[in-house]
């Protein structure tokens, strides 16, 4: 299988002589020649060149959130958001889901890539503080309610000087990720599945994230993009369910979780297969036929010719968001990675 999977890489000419100009923002990486275990046909990967201040951003605000009582936020597993930030400083959380922002938005300057690490973590209190922020003017601030503020504020001034949206489309993204609705009893198709796959894993709010990173006017809800976008969905739904599905399995097994909402479950549901072994790898097919089709959809738009700049640059930056998020999988500490971890 891994033999016939696509070879896909970034490239910064698309064949048709218009030029992909990346950001020196970022680095290229090469995880098959670091020998890593890599699951996926999409070669290239890049990293952003910020990652320390990515990191040290999300630090500062875990004490910040382990210090105050930020609104009396809950946590949907039950726990305040001061005992989740207190559990997190005291953990490797360097080595776990810090990691996603800084391969997944590479191509982020200094400035977008703080604001996008501050909503990388415990989200809800932000959204909170948003939504209570716009009818309390006298509302008496404590300084992570002035943190979370001026955070949303300098978005937003973002998208007023560069004359854009994308800093409001991703707040907007986050703020519908914590509304979808709970999974329905039961999938008929993998249609189903992956349409509502694709709000459980905040989909739209990483595209979104990857638009305000390139300080893009791209409209995501473009037909010229619709086919592309829709796959780019699939692929980091299925990615990530086939990095997670041993820890889930055995949190839903062990009633730590109410819901079982991965790939390799629905697969194995609808194929009937006998194991989940079986349904693993045919999961793992699944990825690889979706990194095909994307490939093809390139080669496709390359024909036709009809795209922007803006257009490509977007292609490129969200190729290397499925490929980072490939990468993040493989070397996090949540998934296992720690044997693998780039020194």
């Amino acid at each position: 299988m891994s033999n016939s999977s696509p070879k896909l890489s970034a490239s910064k000419d698309n064949g048709k002589g218009q030029i992909v100009v990346r950001s020196d923002h970022g680095i290229n990486l090469s995880p098959s020649r670091a020998g890593l275990p890599w699951a996926s046909g999409i070669l290239s990967c890049r990293q952003s060149k910020h990652w320390k201040l990515s990191l040290d951003t999300t630090r500062a605000l875990l004490k910040e959130f382990a210090t105050e009582d930020p609104m009396g936020v809950i946590s949907k597993s039950g726990s305040s958001i001061a005992e989740i930030s207190q559990k997190e400083l005291a953990s490797n959380f360097e080595e776990g889901w810090a990691k996603f922002p800084i391969y997944l938005y590479s191509e982020g300057d200094e400035q977008r890539t703080k604001l996008i690490a501050a909503f990388s973590r415990i989200q809800e209190v932000f959204i909170a503080r948003m939504e209570v922020g716009r009818n309390l003017l006298d509302d008496p601030k404590s300084s992570l309610h002035s943190l979370i503020d001026d955070t949303t504020a300098e978005i937003l001034d973002l998208d007023r000087n560069n004359g854009n949206d994308s800093g409001r489309e991703m707040l907007d993204e986050m703020v519908r990720f914590f509304g979808r609705p709970p999974p329905p009893d039961k999938y008929n198709n993998m249609e189903e599945f992956l349409l509502y796959r694709h709000q459980d894993a905040a989909v739209r709010y990483v595209l979104a994230s990857t638009k305000f990173s390139l300080n893009s006017c791209v409209d995501l809800d473009s037909p010229r993009l619709a086919t592309y976008i829709r796959l780019l969905k699939d692929h980091i739904s299925i990615a990530n369910d086939l990095a997670s599905w041993g820890k889930e399995k055995i949190a839903y097994d062990n009633v730590k979780v109410l819901y079982m909402i991965n790939t390799v479950d629905v697969v194995k549901q609808l194929f009937s297969f006998a194991t989940f072994d079986a349904a693993l790898a045919m999961t793992q097919a699944f990825q690889f036929q979706v990194e095909c089709d994307i490939d093809d959809k390139i080669q496709q738009l390359i024909i036709e010719d009809d795209l922007t700049a803006n257009e490509w640059q977007f292609i490129d930056a969200t190729l290397h968001t499925i490929s980072g998020n490939v990468l993040c999988s493989t070397i996090m500490s949540r998934y296992g990675g720690e044997s693998y971890r780039l020194e």
